[in-house]
């Protein structure tokens, strides 16, 4: 089966969601990144089993003044899985965790995904989902995972893990409700 699904990447700026999509799609490494201003667009094709999911992947800029807009809601609107990443480097970036999740699941019925990024350069900072014990009893999260897009690791666990939660999400709205058709045509 092919399914088509809106993914929205969010987070405060510098904490390495323009360089995941980039590791991911390309599998290389870009250490100089600049700005995205307002949101950047990607498409991508994910396999997951016998799923064939095509994610249309939106890159917001995560510098205050674009979250002063009032903008970034209209980017949630029809999202089907939003990751929410924080920088292990720079844990006051933990701060802004809520901030985002309000702002996906007040647009959208968005599932909420966990993400830490720049692993390499944590010097053994990591966390389990316990860790967070409050922030999922608020939000829910679906997962939490590390990454490194310096390494490559994990970055294809945050992809896959999107694929999955797309495919469990379009599985139970067929079997519990209304009637949307989100296969594709191939």
């Amino acid at each position: 089966m092919r399914l088509l699904a809106k993914v929205v990447l969010a987070g405060d700026g510098g904490v390495g969601k323009t360089t995941l999509i980039h590791r991911y799609i390309t599998n290389s490494f870009i250490d100089s990144t600049k700005l995205t201003i307002g949101a950047a667009f990607h498409t991508h094709e994910i396999q997951a089993g016998e799923h064939s999911v095509l994610v249309q992947i939106w890159d917001l800029g995560g510098q205050e003044q674009f979250k002063q807009m009032g903008i970034f809601d209209k980017y949630f609107k029809g999202a089907t899985v939003t990751v929410v990443m924080f920088d292990l480097t720079r844990l006051n970036t933990l701060n802004s965790i809520p901030e985002w999740a309000d702002l996906a699941l007040n647009s959208s019925n968005t599932k909420l995904i966990l993400v830490g990024g720049k692993k390499d350069l944590a010097q053994g900072i990591t966390f389990e989902l316990d860790s967070f014990e409050e922030l999922n009893e608020k939000y829910n999260f679906e997962t939490y995972l590390e990454t490194s897009s310096a390494t490559g690791d994990g970055v294809d666990n945050v992809f896959q893990a999107i694929a999955n939660v797309i495919i469990d999400t379009t599985i139970e709205k067929k079997l519990n409700g209304p009637k949307q058709d989100t296969t594709i045509p191939k």
